[in-house]
């Protein structure tokens, strides 16, 4: 079976981040599956198009331990030149903003 990756949509107006501030974004803090993620071999961050606004290596995850919500960071090694970066992406239909995925198909 291939590896999961994560892929977050950030539902956010603003269009003039770089990479740096998608990826911050886009990595936290999430409801979701703390062992789910850590098996997971990439984040992707989307805009609300679909777009890839950033990806990166997942390292791990960290829990929020201050305010007890159960949600989670994921903590990254940035990838600034990877190939899906600016291009729009099939993302299953769901409205939860965090999905796991086996196959990246792009559409532009």
């Amino acid at each position: 079976m291939a590896s999961e990756i994560v892929i977050t949509r950030v539902n956010d107006a603003q269009t003039d981040w770089g990479f740096d501030e998608w990826l911050e974004r886009g990595r936290q803090w999430w409801k979701a599956s703390a062992a789910r993620i850590v098996d997971c071999t990439k984040l992707i961050v989307l805009d609300s198009e679909n777009r890839v606004m950033a990806v990166a290596r997942i390292a791990g995850v960290e829990k929020d331990l201050d305010e007890g919500s159960g949600r989670v960071s994921i903590l990254v090694r940035p990838l600034k030149d990877d190939e899906l970066i600016g291009k729009v992406i099939r993302r299953y239909e769901s409205r939860n903003p965090v999905v796991y995925m086996t196959e990246i198909e792009v559409l532009d």
